[in-house]
This record gives structure tokens, C-alpha cells and sequence, in this order.
């Protein structure tokens, strides 16, 4: 039954903008493909930068949620 004593909460991510990043960084390299290697070179580098920002972001999530006893897996 939902809210007993000592029943797991639900755990969200946190907010970032990493996947927004990732995303302009897509948009951008696409339309350097049409327009120009800059544009590409500046879209590969918001999209790489988006990406580490987004594994770095879950990877201390990951290692937050097992300082707290859930292990990090879920319960599994």
C-alpha cells in the first residue's frame, strides 16, 4: 500500500541540461554538415561536451544513491 512506513521512495534523476546540450549540439553539427566544417566542429564539441556532462552527472547519482543503502541498482 502506497505510503507505509519505510516503503522506498521513488528516485528521479536531478535536472540538468546535459541532454538539452547534447541536443543543440546535434542540431548543430547537422546543419554543419549543409553549411560548413566550423559549424561541425562546434556541434561534435557541445554534443561531446553534453555527453560527459550527462555520464559525470549520473555516475555521482549512481555512487550518491549507494552512500544511502539503495546500492544503486534499484533494489535488485
Amino acid at each position: 500500500m502506497p505510503g507505509q512506513p519505510g516503503e522506498d521512495e521513488i528516485h528521479l534523476p536531478s535536472p540538468t541540461l546535459a541532454p538539452a546540450t547534447v541536443g543543440l549540439g546535434v542540431t548543430v553539427l547537422t546543419f554543419g554538415i549543409l553549411y560548413g566544417i566550423a559549424l561541425v566542429v562546434i556541434g561534435a564539441g557541445l554534443m561531446v561536451v553534453g555527453i560527459a556532462v550527462w555520464l559525470i552527472n549520473d555516475a555521482r547519482e549512481f555512487l550518491k544513491a549507494g552512500e544511502h543503502g539503495h546500492g544503486g541498482h534499484g533494489g535488485h
